[in-house]
């Protein structure tokens, strides 16, 4: 048995890095840090199906929210110096400069082509980039849930850096029961766990996004790390945390971004039309006081 075990971690690791070297950012060999080091076209090779579906899941998100989930935002966090923790605010000018090629709906920026080798991603700027960080995550639990699916396995839970898919039962046979956070504004991760709400789910994917960890504070003001792709800054608005339930975590992942960017009403606007995405949004109020929001569907899986 442990033998078994050995070996389909062995397996799970290997998925793993080969997902990497698809879509991870920091790894210099992989295909999307190639693509952003490209001055026009890139070869996607088709072997590698984990660029395109990243791709094809980005682009539906990103037409769903009319752009305010885009991962064409590289170059502008790169501008503010979130990447390097360098606190840099950038002027407005340089600001304007960079949003010229900022855009993921934008066709006149970039398209892409299949070919007998695989797929080309062709670049209209050269200095147009990728990043998928905010929905890789989530998809790559979704890999290994079906991984885990094909061998045959019904109840079990995989997270990755607190995205989740959910499957089936838990040990006692009763759904998944899983917390959300209550934002405490730290920056260090050492500002504790507090749980707001917890949720029963069965065979669903869950995000979260939050802006209460991810920041940096310069001359007294805080600037969060989500950046709203049309304006080139972070997002202000009084949302703190963006929980989503979706069919799967890529969807949740990315949905859980856009939130963040859109804030509380547009979101919840966005929520009437989609039925297919459950929320459960944290907020300040008036006087910075903590309230909360949930959909119809999200209140059902909430434990009283």
């Amino acid at each position: 048995m442990n033998g078994s075990v050995e070996i389909e971690k062995q397996m799970i690791d290997s998925i793993l890095h080969a997902f990497d070297l698809s879509l991870s950012g920091y790894l210099s060999e992989s295909i999307i840090s190639q693509l952003n080091a490209s001055d026009s076209s890139f070869q996607i090779p088709r072997s590698d199906s984990f660029f395109i579906n990243c791709l094809t899941v980005s682009e539906k998100i990103a037409t769903q929210t009319n752009g305010s989930f885009d991962p064409t935002v590289l170059p502008l966090m790169e501008l503010w110096g979130f990447l390097k923790d360098s606190k840099n605010i950038p002027s407005q000018s340089q600001i304007d400069s960079t949003l010229a090629f900022i855009g993921f709906n934008n066709t006149s920026l970039w398209r892409i082509e299949e070919d007998k080798q695989g797929h080309s991603f062709i670049k209209k700027d050269a200095r147009l980039k990728l990043d998928f960080n905010a929905i890789a995550q989530g998809y790559s639990v979704d890999v290994i849930a079906d991984f885990l699916r094909k061998k045959g396995c019904k109840d079990f839970y995989v997270e990755i850096g607190g995205e989740l898919v959910l499957s089936g039962n838990n040990s006692e046979g009763t759904a998944w029961r899983i917390g959300i956070d209550k934002p405490v504004t730290s920056n260090d991760g050492k500002g504790g766990r507090v749980i707001s709400a917890v949720l029963s789910v069965r065979n669903k994917g869950i995000a979260t996004s939050g802006n209460y960890r991810k920041f940096y504070e310069k001359n007294g003001k805080i600037y969060a790390h989500t950046l709203h792709p049309k304006t080139g800054r972070p997002a202000e608005n009084e949302l703190l945390s963006a929980t989503v339930v979706a069919e799967n975590a890529a969807e949740a992942d990315g949905m859980a971004t856009a939130f963040m960017v859109m804030g509380l009403k547009e979101s919840k606007q966005f929520l009437t039309t989609h039925p297919e995405y459950e929320a459960f949004f944290i907020f300040t109020e008036k006087e910075n006081e903590i309230s909360s929001f949930a959909t119809n569907g999200m209140n059902k899986m909430l434990e009283k």
